[in-house]
């Protein structure tokens, strides 16, 4: 039967007075049961809700009063109407204290006993919507209080600091793990507005500012770091989020304050020790670099000019777009610390070689072309032996290729173009322009202007076009870091009509 109107349930043993009273009730879209027992009626309440029972006090056999107490002890609740032709006071007394609902006494007109029951029905429907509102209100109390013991655990127990400010950002309440990182109690900033924390323990934080994020993002995070237990530094990770109701309205902002000075100090010591750690790692690099210089007295400072051509051009770059994606600062950093390892593998050649003041024959210049790969194998047994680490891996590619030329004509593998390695390509600009401003064993120094000369033969052959375009640009930076670097017995002055081979560039 669809549940769409109410339903009654009429018990009476006279068969037509039953039927009457359904018509009845159906004409007012009433579902109605009409029924003669008592046992038929029970039947009905077992496996179906009714929205009233109306019954005959009075029946052979089993009586009203025994359907009455059915409902009653099987805790059905449904309103109770008695009919009943010869009224009882103290059966009348009796029925209203246990909770029945209203008494009909016969004979009476149809329109009055359905006014009745309509006012029945609608009075029950509503004590029902009320009973059920109440079993929610309950029921959500409950989950509340629920809530309310876990956030009021958690409140409390957790290390870190709470505090609950409202919406003009007085503070509320603190737990006891701000008090505790903080020194601070909850009687000392209660009604305190949120802004003393900025003034006396952390500069930056600001309540303003802290409301300004929350209107566009779901929470406001900072790092600061501040002065607590007079002159103590302490360093403090804080959250603060909205706190809603069921309605989605901030009434209340909540601050989580994580205490982060221990983290931050070990932090601060590995950082002061990898500084160490790179200063000694830099030092030993260029140490083993000045193994290959040492034998040659005439270069003078050439690992520490070439380390300070390669920043410079490398800087420059960083702002071409063609290499954004691959120059930055850490490519610029790395690319001086291993600048000065191009030229490691010329601790193998011999000194009658390396120190010659003559041209090279080819056989020798065969020979001196192996520094090359002296220099990677040295390099790239290290890194076997000790792992791929990013110092060793530019310091072969600039050991290995800073002879490749970009058309190819290099060596020691006949690189061309983008194959080279960009770190070699920049430290070829460098080296050759280092070879050509000093002394060497076989031949004096050009000036600048010789040697930008010599090299702008070189575009597109020996060096990169891009990368000397930019070389172009701050040439004179490239004479500055000459001159600051140059020794007493160079001589800026040589002719200028010098012979240039192979071997000088």
């Amino acid at each position: 039967m669809p549940r769409n109107h109410a339903r009654v349930l009429i018990l009476d043993d006279e068969y037509y007075l039953g039927q009457m009273l359904a018509q009845a009730l159906t004409a007012e879209k009433i579902q109605t049961i009409a029924v003669t027992e008592v046992d038929s009626a029970i039947d009905w309440l077992s496996k179906t809700s009714f929205d009233l029972v109306v019954s005959d006090i009075y029946l052979p056999g089993k009586t009203g009063i025994d359907l009455f107490n059915f409902v009653k002890n099987s805790k059905i609740e449904v309103p109770f109407i008695f009919m009943t032709g010869n009224p009882d006071l103290e059966v009348a007394v009796n029925f209203f204290t246990r909770g029945g609902y209203d008494y009909i006494i016969k004979p009476f007109m149809i329109p009055d006993f359905l006014k009745k029951v309509n006012v029945v029905i609608r009075n029950h429907k509503l004590e029902r919507q009320e009973k059920n509102l109440v079993k929610d209100l309950r029921s959500l109390l409950a989950t509340r209080l629920s809530e309310l013991n876990i956030y009021q655990d958690v409140f409390e127990s957790t290390d870190d600091g709470i505090v609950i400010a409202d919406l003009d950002g007085n503070i509320v309440k603190v737990n006891q793990g701000f008090e505790n990182i903080t020194g601070m109690t909850n009687i000392q900033l209660l009604h305190q507005h949120l802004d003393i924390l900025g003034h006396s323990l952390l500069p930056g934080l600001k309540f303003g500012t802290i409301v300004e994020t929350l209107k566009t993002e779901s929470s406001w995070h900072a790092d600061l770091e501040g002065k607590r237990n007079l002159d103590e530094t302490w360093y403090n990770s804080i959250t603060f989020s909205p706190i809603k109701n069921e309605e989605s309205s901030v009434f209340a902002y909540a601050g989580i304050f994580k205490d982060v000075t221990a983290q931050r100090r070990v932090e601060q010591a590995l950082i002061g020790s990898l500084k160490q750690m790179n200063l000694a790692q830099e030092a030993i690099i260029f140490g083993m670099a000045r193994l290959a210089e040492h034998r040659d007295q005439t270069t003078g400072y050439h690992l520490e000019r070439i380390r300070d051509y390669c920043r410079t051009l490398a800087e420059a770059l960083i702002e071409r777009k063609k290499y954004r994606s691959v120059i930055n600062n850490e490519f610029v950093q790395m690319l001086c610390r291993t600048a000065t390892l191009h030229d490691i593998g010329k601790v193998g050649i011999p000194d009658y070689i390396l120190l010659k003041e003559d041209k090279l024959s080819q056989p020798e210049f065969e020979i001196m072309k192996s520094h090359t790969s002296i220099g990677y194998h040295t390099l790239n047994s290290i890194r076997e032996q000790y792992g791929d680490m990013e110092f060793l891996k530019m310091g072969i590619e600039i050991s290995y290729c800073h002879h490749e030329r970009w058309n190819g004509s290099g060596y020691p593998q006949g690189l061309k173009g983008e194959k080279i390695p960009l770190s070699a390509q920049i430290l070829a600009v460098a080296d050759v322009y280092d070879a050509l401003t000093t002394r060497r064993s076989y031949k004096e120094a050009f000036s600048h202007e010789h040697a930008i000369e010599i090299m702008q033969q070189e575009k597109g052959k020996h060096f990169s076009p891009h990368i000397f375009d930019v070389f172009m640009e701050i040439v004179d930076q490239f004479d500055e870091i000459r001159k600051k670097f140059q020794m007493e017995n160079t001589d800026p002055d040589f002719p200028e009509n010098q012979p240039v081979d192979a071997n000088t560039i």
